[in-house]
């Protein structure tokens, strides 16, 4: 008689997408709390300085400060999400362009062109996949 084994599966890969999504969603939670910390910290230098350095300097300053928030969300992320680093990042880079950008539309009232929606798009995703990489290796 034939003994019987059985057969057992070595490396298979575990699905995660709650867990990923989650991770996504803190992401952008930890981007935007950051983003909003960062304004407000700039509206009291503002207010509390007499210089123009800030006033002068403003549209730069708010692009590196979305770019610190999106990559900080995106090391959070990827570091909860404990895997795919780099999708995780983009996720959250993307999310949070594209709720800036309807907050953005929603207070201004002005029409957004596409090749600016396109540029903060390509920019915030860069950020992401960068935060991504770097928080999967933390």
């Amino acid at each position: 008689m034939a003994k019987v084994t059985r057969r057992t599966r070595v490396n298979v890969p575990t699905q995660r997408l709650p867990g990923a999504v989650m991770a996504i969603g803190a992401g952008v939670l930890v981007s935007l709390i950051v983003s909003l910390v960062a304004i407000v910290f700039l509206s009291v230098v503002s207010l509390a300085t007499e210089s123009l350095f800030v006033e002068s300097y403003l549209r730069y300053i708010m692009v590196a400060v979305t770019v610190t928030s999106i990559f900080i969300g995106s090391a959070f992320a990827a570091r909860r999400a404990g895997g795919a680093g780099l999708l995780v990042g983009m996720a959250v880079g993307f999310m949070y362009v594209l709720i800036s950008v309807g907050v953005g539309l929603e207070m201004t009232q002005e029409p957004v062109s596409l090749l600016v929606l396109a540029n903060k798009a390509f920019a915030g995703i860069a950020a992401g996949a960068l935060g991504g990489l770097v928080g999967v290796n933390l």
